[in-house]
This record gives C-alpha cells, sequence and structure tokens, in this order.
C-alpha cells in the first residue's frame, strides 16, 4: 500500500493563519477574519479558488495521470485490495450505506452527538458533497470534513435526508447499483486510480431525489483496517411529493370515458390553455424561445405550472434557422437530447442548424407549450408588495402592446448578452460591410471577393470554412490563443461512455457529468484533454507553424474548463482546422486592428502591418454578459438589481444562472442543450418551490 503525497497548506496552516493575524494591515486585510480558526478557512478557500475554480490558462497539456491526492485524500493510504476482487464489493458498498443511514437519521433527530469524527468514518479528509436543491433551494458544494460537519450538517437537519437505497435501474452497466471504475491502472509503486460508483435514491422533507457517491478504498488508521470512504457525494432533488412529475406513472390519461355533457375535445382545452385573459395568466413568462425557453417550459408543463414564452422570430426555432447557413451543431446527438423526448435513433450524429430548428418547433407542439411568436418584451415592473410582475409585449403583427402579470419572469435569451462590437480608428471609412458574428448569413455574397474574420473561437472558425467554400479570400485574426480539439477525438474524449451510443440512460449521464465536484471534473478534464491532445497531436503541431496559437484551457482542463468559466474561448474543429494547416484560411495573430485605412478597404494591425481590399469584415467577438440584455430588455429599474451571469464561485458552481439572480421573481436561464436539459429541471423546482411557499 502506497501513501498518498501531501497537497496545500496542511502542513504550515496554523503557522501562516498566525503569522497573518499578527500582520494585519491597516486596510484590513482579512477583514472577515475574527480568529485563527477564520483564517485558516479563508487561507483554505484562497487556496482552492487558485489551485481548482480558477488555476492559470497553460499551453500544454497536464503530463500525469491524475493525482492520487484527488480521489484518496492528502495523507491517506490507497487500499486497492479491498476492491480488488468485484464480487466482494456489494457488502462493502451495504455496510457503507447502512452506517450512512444511521448518521442521517442521527442529524434528522436533532442529536448534538454527530461530531465530525463520526463523518470521517464515512468520509475522506477532502470528501465534498454537491448538493443540487436535495438540502438547500440552491447550488451548494461543501467540501472537506470540516464544511459537512460545521456547514452541512445543521441544513441536513432541516431538510431531514432519509431512506437511502441503491438505484438498481439508473445504469444497465452496473445491475446491483454499483460498479467499479478504473481511472489508471497500477505503475511504479503508485497504486491504482478507481473508485466505486454507486447510483441511489432518497428522500426528505418535501420529495424525492436521485445521486450518485463515489467511494474509495483507504487504510484507516484509527479504525485500524481498510474501509470504504466517500470523496464525492451528489445529491439531487427530483420531485416533491405534493406536486409530482406527471410522467410514467403520473402520466394523464387524455381520455375520461363515459357519458359527459358540454365535454371538451383536446383542442378546445388547448386554446383554452393557451389564451390568457385578465383572469388567466401565465405563473412564468419566460422570454425566449430556444432551447433556454423550451426546456425550462417543458418542466413547468410537467409539474402542472403554466408559462407562456415570448419568442421574438416568426417560428420556434427561427433563432437556429436564422443563422449562418452551413451551421451545425458542433456537440454529438447524444449529449442534445431535450427533456422527455430523446431524438430518434436515426438522426444524424451532428445536427444541421435549420433540422434542429423544426425540431424545436414540433417539441413546442407535441409538449404542448404556449407560445406567443413574433413578439418582443418592451417594458417590465416588479411590485415588491404583491411580488407580481406587469410585462409589456409587443406583438408585431397588430402592433398592440398587451399587459402580462406572472408571478416569476425567466429571461431565456441565451447565456450570451449583447453582441460585442469593438470600435476602432477611421472605421467609417471602410466601403464595406462590417458585421458581427450573429448577423452573417452567407458567404455566398462575397464569393470572388476578400474577408476578414475578427476572432478565433468556434463562430470565427465556421464563418472562415464558410467564406472558403464560398471562394472568398479570407484572413481570420486570433488575437489571443485557442482551446482546439477534434470532433473524432476531442469530443470523444470528453464523452465516452457516458454521452454515447452505448452509454447510460441520459438523465443517468447528466448526473454523473454533474455530479462531480470541481475537484473531481478538473482532474478529469485535465485527462480527457491531455489524451485528444496525444490523438491530435500532428494537428496541434501543423497549427503551430503556421502560427496560430492554442491552449490547454484553466489549468489543462480543455474545452469544458473554458465553457464553464467564460462561455467561450474554444474551437471544436469540424474542418477549419486543416484548412488553416493548408495555408487555405490565412491567420494573422496576436494582434487586433488599430485603425481603418483612408482608401476605405483595408486595416491596419497594431504591429504596423497592413491588409487591404477587404470586402467584409466579420466581429466574432463575442457577446457581454447576459445582464446587459435584461437591462435592453427589462429596463434600468431591474437590471441595477441583478447579479452578474456565469463564472464559477467559490465552491466551482455557476454563478447567479439557474439561481437566485439578485432580483426577486427573476431568473436566468441559458446554456447549451445538454446544460439547458439538465438545469432547466433545477429551475423548475426552485419556481415551484417559491409559487407554492415550500421551506426546508
Amino acid at each position: 500500500m502506497a501513501p498518498v503525497a501531501t497537497v496545500g497548506l496542511n502542513n504550515t496552516l496554523d503557522g501562516v493563519a498566525h503569522a497573518l493575524k499578527q500582520t494585519k494591515s491597516s486596510e484590513g486585510t482579512f477583514p472577515e477574519a475574527e480568529n485563527v480558526q477564520d483564517m485558516k478557512k479563508i487561507l483554505h478557500e484562497e487556496d482552492f479558488y487558485n489551485k481548482e475554480v480558477y488555476p492559470p490558462i497553460l499551453h500544454e497539456a497536464v503530463s500525469d495521470d491524475l493525482p492520487l491526492e484527488k480521489v484518496y485524500g492528502v495523507n491517506v493510504t490507497a487500499s486497492p485490495e479491498l476492491i480488488a476482487d468485484e464480487s466482494k464489493i456489494g457488502p462493502l458498498v451495504d455496510e457503507w450505506f447502512e452506517q450512512f443511514n444511521v448518521l442521517m437519521n442521527k442529524i434528522n433527530s436533532g442529536s448534538t452527538s454527530v461530531s465530525e469524527e463520526d463523518w470521517s468514518r464515512l468520509f475522506g479528509n477532502h470528501g465534498t458533497w454537491r448538493d443540487h436543491l436535495g438540502v438547500t433551494f440552491d447550488l451548494h458544494s461543501f467540501i472537506g470534513l470540516e464544511n459537512l460537519s460545521n456547514d452541512l450538517q445543521p441544513l441536513l437537519s432541516k431538510a431531514k435526508l432519509s431512506n437511502f437505497q441503491l438505484d438498481k435501474l439508473a445504469d444497465y452497466r452496473y445491475t446491483s447499483g454499483y460498479g467499479k471504475v478504473l481511472m489508471h491502472e497500477p505503475k511504479s509503486g503508485r497504486p491504482p486510480v478507481e473508485w466505486v460508483q454507486v447510483y441511489y435514491t432518497f428522500e426528505n422533507k418535501l420529495g424525492s431525489g436521485k445521486g450518485i457517491a463515489r467511494l474509495t478504498a483507504v487504510y484507516d488508521e484509527k479504525l485500524q483496517k481498510s474501509t470504504l470512504k466517500a470523496f464525492t457525494f451528489y445529491t439531487g432533488l427530483e420531485d416533491y411529493k405534493e406536486y409530482p412529475e406527471a410522467i410514467f406513472g403520473n402520466r394523464p390519461e387524455g381520455v375520461n370515458h363515459g357519458q359527459h355533457v358540454g365535454r371538451e375535445s383536446w383542442v378546445e382545452r388547448r386554446a383554452k390553455e393557451s389564451t390568457f385573459t385578465e383572469d388567466h395568466q401565465p405563473t412564468v413568462l419566460i422570454v425566449g424561445g430556444g432551447q433556454g425557453g423550451l426546456t425550462v417550459a417543458a418542466r413547468l408543463k410537467m409539474f402542472g405550472v403554466n408559462s407562456l414564452i415570448i419568442e421574438m422570430n416568426p417560428k420556434i426555432g427561427d433563432n437556429w434557422r436564422n443563422r449562418y447557413k452551413f451551421l451545425v451543431l458542433h456537440d454529438p446527438v447524444w449529449y442534445d437530447h431535450l427533456p422527455y423526448l430523446n431524438f430518434p435513433p436515426s438522426w444524424p450524429i451532428f445536427t444541421p442548424k435549420d433540422k434542429i430548428g423544426d425540431w424545436f418547433e414540433g417539441y413546442a407542439k407535441t409538449m404542448d407549450l404556449n407560445y406567443k411568436c413574433s413578439s418582443m418584451v418592451t417594458g417590465a415592473t416588479f411590485d415588491d408588495v404583491s411580488n407580481k410582475w406587469t410585462v409589456q409585449v409587443k406583438d408585431f403583427n397588430t402592433g398592440k402592446i398587451i399587459t402580462y402579470t406572472p408571478d416569476h419572469l425567466v429571461m431565456a435569451t441565451g447565456h450570451s448578452g449583447e453582441p460585442r462590437m469593438p470600435k476602432f480608428q477611421d472605421q467609417e471609412l471602410f466601403k464595406g460591410k462590417i458585421v458581427h458574428s450573429s448577423k452573417h448569413g452567407s458567404g455566398a455574397e462575397f464569393s470572388g471577393g476578400k474577408a476578414l474574420v475578427v476572432g478565433g473561437c468556434n463562430s470565427a472558425h465556421d464563418i472562415c470554412q464558410d467564406f472558403y467554400e464560398q471562394n472568398v479570400d479570407v484572413t481570420m485574426l486570433q488575437r489571443s490563443s485557442t482551446c482546439v480539439i477534434t470532433v473524432e477525438h476531442g469530443m470523444y474524449h470528453n464523452i465516452r461512455g457516458v454521452y454515447d451510443e452505448t452509454g447510460p440512460l441520459t438523465e443517468t449521464a447528466d448526473r454523473i457529468f454533474h455530479s462531480m465536484p470541481l475537484s473531481l471534473l478538473n482532474g478529469v478534464m485535465q485527462q480527457q484533454y491531455r489524451a485528444s491532445c496525444q490523438d491530435d497531436v500532428e494537428l496541434l503541431k501543423a497549427l503551430e507553424r503556421r502560427g496560430f496559437k492554442t491552449n490547454a484551457g484553466y489549468g489543462g482542463t480543455g474545452l469544458f474548463g473554458l465553457y464553464f468559466r467564460q462561455g467561450s474561448g474554444y474551437y471544436i474543429d469540424v474542418g477549419c482546422s486543416k484548412l488553416i494547416c493548408d495555408g487555405k484560411v490565412k491567420i494573422k495573430q496576436g494582434q487586433s486592428i488599430k485603425r481603418f485605412l483612408p482608401s476605405g478597404t483595408g486595416v491596419e494591425f497594431t504591429d504596423g502591418t497592413i491588409l487591404e481590399g477587404l470586402d467584409v469584415i466579420v466581429m466574432a467577438t463575442g457577446y457581454t454578459n447576459m445582464k446587459e440584455t435584461a437591462r435592453r430588455l427589462f429596463g434600468d429599474r431591474v437590471a441595477d438589481r441583478l447579479d452578474p451571469v456565469w463564472g464559477l464561485d467559490k465552491e466551482g458552481e455557476l454563478k447567479t444562472i439557474w439561481r437566485d439572480s439578485g432580483h426577486p421573481n427573476f431568473w436566468y436561464m441559458g446554456g447549451n442543450l445538454a446544460v439547458s436539459r439538465y438545469y432547466s429541471k433545477r429551475l423548475a423546482l426552485r419556481i415551484i418551490q417559491q409559487v407554492k411557499g415550500l421551506e426546508y
């Protein structure tokens, strides 16, 4: 049994905390720290923030396997022999959950005798409990034994979690409700990096949920024996007892047999349900009919809450149909299913934009969602006394302003905000066309001409490829660096075994992914990007030779690490990288536009070089924060109370979106199809909690 290395400040923490306490500056260094214990916590949080939440951007993939301490803990001895025989894992898992249920029952009874030592018998010293509404009505990660005992335990006593049972239906690969996951084989005296993955169901004060635990085999010095301990534990609320989700056994009958005077048809009932009057208002008004709006509307529908989607375009799905002609989703079909209605088995792996637009339109009709197209919000006010919104909506077809008075308002216009359009010196002199990437149609308009695309991520690459295919001489201006993975290798490594043709149920795949606390997720993503780089090594070298600069993302976590921290900074290669390598798409790297030329047909870059003869410049320069779209739609009075959206908080959870927005009864909704699928349920459950006045 090999000892696991130590990390962090643990060995010197007391000394550092005392020293900082003694040297507290007049400006108030660590002002929230009243004692050494507080300072130790601050140092822990700062260390975690720098190492896991926002580590530095790396330009090479990590070279090492998943660090042992991320799985086994700090100053802990691994005991792989305990689970070497998979047929003997069952009794160990049963024993762990029996003891865990005893612990929960003691906490539920209000016992004050439960201590950090009691937690240490079941959790590693780095154990993290990630909770999505199962314990609190928020998204939290409780990291380490001290936080489990001091911060989580009082919350558990209110939520009353109980009846944890193995879920044998969650994953066809683990028919007993558990199975062993091997990340790295043992080598050079290093134990294997492995764990037992366990699926379970549970109940709490208000409803039921599902979760995933990861248990490791370690040697416990106090017990003087090898045992299983959890290093990740996840609880996700799935249902309310009083307001069950209308699926499977709770689905409606759809008919009322017998003789009924004045019987209404389904068409008549739908017309009544979707027609809003002064006496029949939507409980939730959803602004935006893309994947965010559709998924949260579908979730609310299944929980019996009526909503109305306001969509600016003439038809649901137009937000995709109106994008550039050859756009195809970069994520595969297994990752992109919508709630309740998977794509058919014949669906292409990568979906063309118009096809996904048609699917969205059909989805809205199939799920009986209420929507009003060709309409736009023109203003909104909130009454803090009645907790009601007054929202003005303009109907483009009639020109009339319609007023709605919902209880809750969901902004589902995408996790990006307003198109970011930089301005440069003498830009008004340009005789050609300047357009943001969100407004780009087809390069065919400029066939035989010359284009500059400013940006180096997904949209910039797709538009450059479009220009090349439409016989346009195109240059990409890559100002910094980009994380590049290929569809063939990068996406394969990112989702294999979870979101793929032979993976588990989509709902289980979501739990596997979202059950990982940030520390483990970072480690796994580092290994995924490392593997994809090994497969894509020749492509990455060829890009470098052409002057295109790549990076490995935050701490080497690749694409997903960038997505959750900043929502951009990456490219999933579907063909443009080879065009760059072959010189068919030209690269200008590490510079910006200094000014537009007096000729009106070119630009000067910051290094003094000139590019002339341009017919079009596309600014693939990203978007502002979602809060700025809220300001445009709802006005300053609403926006000034809202918090910025996206990025990670100190626990590694996403900020603001799907959570409290800063404004009462206002919610942000957004993200790609997979993220929208998962978090739409969390948001729907949270809205129902407030509508029904539920409390732990």
